[in-house]
């Protein structure tokens, strides 16, 4: 897999998380970081379409990374959700 494939693996895959969060209401106590975490993913999508993979890629991951610890606290990172 080349970093471009790669790093749009990575934006399908925080979109989904994003929109897992916010079903699970997550969105509701955790507003804020939800908030960076989709700001992530803009800037994410942008560097994407600029062709730079590498800052696309730690965009997304570092997004990813909010919305893990979110799960992790609230007990649901165990439960299989992507």
């Amino acid at each position: 897999m080349d970093q471009k494939e790669r790093t749009l693996k990575d934006l399908d895959k925080l979109q989904r998380i994003i929109t897992i969060a916010k079903d699970l209401g997550l969105d509701k106590k955790y507003q804020d970081v939800l908030d960076h975490a989709q700001n992530y993913l803009v800037d994410a999508q942008h560097f994407y379409n600029s062709g730079d993979y590498f800052t696309s890629f730690g965009a997304a991951n570092y997004a990813y990374g909010f919305i893990d610890a979110i799960l992790i606290i609230e007990g649901k990172r165990d439960q299989n959700i992507l």
